[in-house]
């Protein structure tokens, strides 16, 4: 069964693997001031770098080496990446994490250089004169292609211009001496010239460059300067031993409405709140009727890769001089300070609230919550937002499927949060709800005709974001969202996509069943619900259930419901 990369690449979100031959083709010169920044990328395609899996080639130190380690280390630096997916970006970061090794044998071994090739191999740094350690050109990654073995070295780069006037150039390894050479003082390894600009004004970079010939050199795109690795003295909070911890729900982005559930503690005047999965907490302080969490508290590392902070945001509108488009910038700013409610200890702000790699710069915002408003969730029925139809993917004749890709929102209609646990989702193709079967979905053991929210099944046939189904539909597609909240169950519209249209529209329904134009006044009798055995259950049974609906004009339906 065939899948469309985009489809995979949205349901995975994970790091893009590709062949060499695709990666290493040779960087085109570029002009440094269209760089593409790091905060306006997707963050699951930034580390694609990792082509294939490296081969153990005689040289390169994979081990960690024989010393003392130095393993919670800040990495600051500019940086160029040639990333496949977006060319080559602008990679500065003032958060990286880096290790360090003091060699038993004099040397010092660096983990990772350059930062963005990701070699994952140590390099060496041959000691020299008072606090100079020299890193001599040497093997750090090798990978096998597909006509040809790739080996990549660490060497000096200089920065060679095509067109000064447009601005274009790239970097290429030095002539003569490569010697990269560094200053390591008290544990903190930096670059000799802190101020070195190898662009526009002088010195060199740190940089990589492949050859499969050991002959000629090219630069792979990865390259430092102004580097400095220093020991980490950020802290992450802890919760205080009296604390008692409970569930606040948060919503943000109201332009798109979102919410979830995170949590939290009140000590005294102080406010702890655990954000974004990471495991830490940060905290805020009650004053008087404003709660002020102040930025660039330490909340831990991000796959390895980066040190992440919690900072507060502010976000100004901007003309973009190339596109003439008005956009918003962010902006560190100190304290990020709600409005507090002590009544029932809620809080809201305007500004952003935001993890980030870094304590200074907003070049890599991992997740941003845009006027996020913190309080206590109370469980009631509710209706649920429709659904929402972002494409549908004609391919039968090509591919043997289609696919109809939209987004299930846990919220109610008025953008109130709903509990997620208690949402699912189901399918309609041409009018008719659809059922999913084991022998058209390979990841399915039984039967599905409604979906749990967030759920997918093993071979990605079936997601919250999309579903697949393998004929032609003759006039629409769909989706409806079902919550079973506050004791109650309660359905969104129907959303169609019409097949001959190309557009979307609504159809109401109430308790399951859809009020078309033929139908408007005719109303439920009643439901009943029962196990596959034919025994009456209640309306929240869990499995295989029959739903049989009976309307005013005395007509049945029944619905095939499976729960979890």
């Amino acid at each position: 069964m065939k899948k469309f990369y985009i489809l995979l690449l949205c349901l995975l979100s994970t790091f893009a693997t590709v062949s060499a031959q695709n990666v290493l083709a040779t960087p085109q010169a570029f002009n440094p001031a269209h760089l593409t920044k790091m905060s306006q990328l997707n963050t699951s395609q930034l580390f694609s770098n990792a082509r294939q899996v490296p081969l153990k080639a005689p040289g390169v130190i994979t081990e960690q080496p024989a010393g003392k380690l130095c393993d919670n280390l800040i990495v600051s630096s500019n940086a160029f990446l040639n990333n496949w997916l977006y060319g080559i970006i602008d990679a500065s970061t003032d958060a990286g994490v880096g290790k360090i090794v003091e060699g038993n044998d004099g040397n010092i071994y660096i983990y990772n250089l350059p930062t963005t090739l990701n070699a994952g191999s140590w390099v060496k740094a041959e000691r020299a004169e008072g606090d100079t350690v020299v890193i001599k050109k040497q093997l750090i990654d090798q990978r096998q292609g597909s006509e040809a073995l790739y080996n990549y070295y660490i060497t000096k780069v200089v920065w060679q211009w095509s067109n000064k006037e447009t601005g274009e150039g790239k970097f290429v390894e030095a002539e003569g001496d490569t010697d990269i050479k560094l200053i390591y003082r008290d544990g903190i390894l930096k670059s000799i010239a802190e101020n070195t600009d190898p662009i526009f004004g002088e010195g060199y970079a740190i940089g990589a460059v492949y050859t499969t010939d050991n002959k000629t050199f090219t630069w792979e795109g990865c390259t430092n300067w102004n580097i400095e690795i220093a020991p980490l003295t950020d802290k992450v909070t802890t919760l205080p031993e009296n604390a008692k911890v409970e569930t606040i729900t948060v919503s943000y982005n109201p332009d798109s409405p979102l919410a979830d559930q995170v949590n939290c503690a009140f000590v005294g005047d102080e406010i702890y709140i655990n954000l974004f999965a990471v495991g830490a907490y940060i905290k805020g302080q009650i004053q008087g009727d404003k709660v002020v969490f102040k930025s660039r508290q330490y909340l831990g590392t991000y796959s390895g890769v980066y040190h992440i902070f919690f900072v507060g945001e502010h976000f100004t509108e901007v003309t973009d001089e190339a596109s003439g488009q008005v956009v918003q910038v962010p902006e560190i700013i100190d304290e990020l300070v709600f409005d507090y409610n002590a009544a029932d200890r809620s809080f809201k702000t305007k500004d952003a609230l935001a993890l980030n790699a870094g304590k200074n710069t907003t070049r890599l915002n991992l997740n941003t919550l845009k006027e996020p408003h913190f309080y206590f969730f109370k469980e009631v029925p509710a209706i649920p937002a429709d659904p929402q139809i972002t494409n549908y993917n004609a391919t039968y004749d090509a591919y043997g499927y289609n696919a109809l890709q939209f987004n299930i929102i846990a919220t109610d209609r008025e953008g109130n949060f709903i509990v997620p646990e208690r949402v699912s989702w189901k399918a309609y193709i041409d009018d008719e709800p659809f059922i999913f079967t084991p022998d058209d979905y390979r990841g399915l053991t039984a039967d599905m005709e409604e979906i749990p929210y967030g759920w997918y099944d093993s071979n990605y046939d079936i997601y919250t974001s999309f579903y697949t189904f393998f004929f032609e539909p003759a006039k629409n597609v769909g989706i409806q969202t079902i919550y079973r909240g506050g004791g109650e169950e309660h359905r969104s519209n129907i959303v169609y996509y019409d097949i001959n249209t190309a557009q979307t529209y609504t159809v109401s329904d109430t308790d399951g069943i859809a009020l078309r134009k033929d139908s408007q006044n005719e109303k439920v009798v009643s439901t009943v619900y029962y196990d596959m055995t034919g025994r009456k259950v209640a309306a929240d049974a869990k499995g295989l259930i029959i739903k049989k609906v009976t309307l005013s004009d005395g007509s049945q339906k029944s619905y095939k419901l499976v729960r979890k």
